[in-house]
């Protein structure tokens, strides 16, 4: 059975948050891992909007920090996916920041991450292709190949290693 691809806007995701006192670690700017459950929870959002069921987070590729965020930051969450392969997903997310006061906003993270859709029993399932529509939409799809490509290859010349 062949799936009707979806639109890449379908799936964009565009959230909001404040860092607050108890999100920061002892430098005062945002902890680590907080920043990783949003950029977590915003890419689930997407790959469920796209998908339609129940979806895991399979890896995370890239998540990098590029600018502190000290409290009263607020951050910007955007995600979307960026290209499908038969049960997973990898999905973009992009999280700038501003503070109040500023209309610089910054480059906070940018992430890939890998989500799989599952069925009931918890097993993957395919998910239908997404349409990119943008000529930015489409570079992020042929990219999200390469990393695949990356990412498999590394995973074989690591278990050749054993």
């Amino acid at each position: 059975m062949k799936l009707t691809g979806k639109p890449v806007s379908a799936s964009i995701v565009e959230m909001d948050d404040v860092v607050q006192p108890s999100d920061v670690n002892l430098y005062g700017t945002i902890f680590g891992g907080h920043l990783m459950s949003l950029v977590d929870k915003a890419g689930g959002i997407a790959a469920f909007k796209h998908s339609g069921v129940s979806v895991v987070t399979a890896s995370v590729d890239q998540l990098v920090f590029k600018n502190p965020s000290p409290v009263g930051t607020v951050l910007v969450i955007r995600a979307s996916v960026n290209r499908v392969f038969h049960s997973s997903m990898e999905v973009g997310v992009r999280v700038t920041g501003w503070r109040p006061g500023s209309e610089e906003e910054v480059l906070i993270c940018p992430a890939y991450l890998t989500f799989v859709a599952v069925g009931p029993d918890k097993r993957p399932i395919p998910v239908r292709p997404v349409i990119p529509e943008t000529p930015d939409q489409i570079r992020r799809w042929e990219q999200a190949g390469l990393r695949r490509e990356a990412r498999l290859a590394l995973a074989k010349k690591l278990a050749d290693h054993r």
